[in-house]
């Protein structure tokens, strides 16, 4: 079946991203991408230190990679490091420093403003950061502390458009839940949107449209017309050279007609002559027998 290899697949990459998340967390791990070809699998890795998976002369990436090979069984694995675009407004990346934070021992409610301040510098609509837990002290009761700003959706299906990331600290006093939720910049909530403002704009673009198919009908009429001017001003033009050829050549073919008729008339000229000389002879004589009769 076909559904199966796609699942087995799916699980296949669900199972190496929890495999590196617990191998790579002292690396800042955040995302794992795996990428099958046919000739390798390439593996993108997102951390917020790139240099502990390299290591010193990329020891720590070789061993990795073979370790890849032989626990998936994978072929020809391919490592990369994939930077982070926009690390003030990912949630995870966010969260994963406010977890280094607090562990190492900062105190945990100027760790959440420094957050807050950060999300709202890099151009974020909202943010919002719950902590619940233990947080006022030893001995005390678990409080939940809610820091945020901006614009927030937290209910109907529009709240899927909010970026959420979860995760549990350990600082010395306790255990600390921390939820996490930032709606970034380029997200346009419903409620928001102004219906006449949208429709104008539309109108507007619709026009520009029609006036762009106008102007283009325009130039196709124009460039038709002036092909059309063109081809006739083409069939003139041919129009006049075949009957400057035709005219040629029954000037030529008229030309040696005429020697032709010329040399007939001459012989017919000729011979008239002969025939005319001829018969003045006949006469010439016929006088001269006469003479001679009568002097006779």
């Amino acid at each position: 079946m076909k559904e199966n290899y796609f699942v087995k697949d799916k699980l296949k990459k669900i199972a190496i991203a929890n495999y590196l998340k617990k191998k790579l967390a002292s690396a800042g791990f955040i995302d794992v991408e795996v990428l099958k070809s046919v000739f390798n699998t390439r593996i993108v890795i997102y951390s917020l230190k790139p240099g502990f998976i390299i290591g010193k002369k990329g020891s720590n990436i070789r061993a990795l990679t073979e370790d890849l090979e032989k626990r998936f069984e994978l072929s020809k694995v391919h490592i990369e490091i994939g930077e982070i675009p926009n690390k003030d407004l990912d949630p995870k990346v966010v969260i994963e420093n406010i977890f280094s934070n607090i562990s190492r021992g900062t105190p945990w409610k100027s760790v959440v403003y420094n957050a807050l301040r950060q999300i709202k510098e890099a151009g974020a609509i909202g943010a919002e950061i719950i902590a619940k837990g233990n947080t006022s002290g030893k001995g005390q009761r678990k409080r939940k502390s809610r820091f945020f700003f901006g614009y927030m959706k937290k209910a109907g299906d529009q709240k899927s458009l909010v970026a959420m990331e979860k995760r549990t600290t350990f600082p010395g006093l306790g255990t600390i839940g921390i939820t996490l939720r930032i709606v970034r910049p380029d997200i346009v909530f419903s409620d928001k949107i102004d219906v006449l403002e949208f429709s104008k704009k539309y109108k507007m673009e619709i026009q520009e449209e029609e006036l762009l198919e106008r102007q283009e009908k325009v130039s196709k009429d124009a460039e038709e017309k002036v092909e059309k001017k063109n081809a006739d001003k083409k069939v003139v033009k041919d129009e006049t050279k075949t009957e400057k050829t035709k005219e040629k050549v029954s000037a030529k073919k008229k030309v040696p007609a005429k020697k032709k008729n010329d040399v007939k008339d001459e012989t017919k000229s000729v011979k008239e002559e002969k025939s005319v000389k001829s018969e003045k002879e006949e006469k010439s004589s016929d006088k001269d027998e006469t003479k001679k009769e009568e002097i006779k």
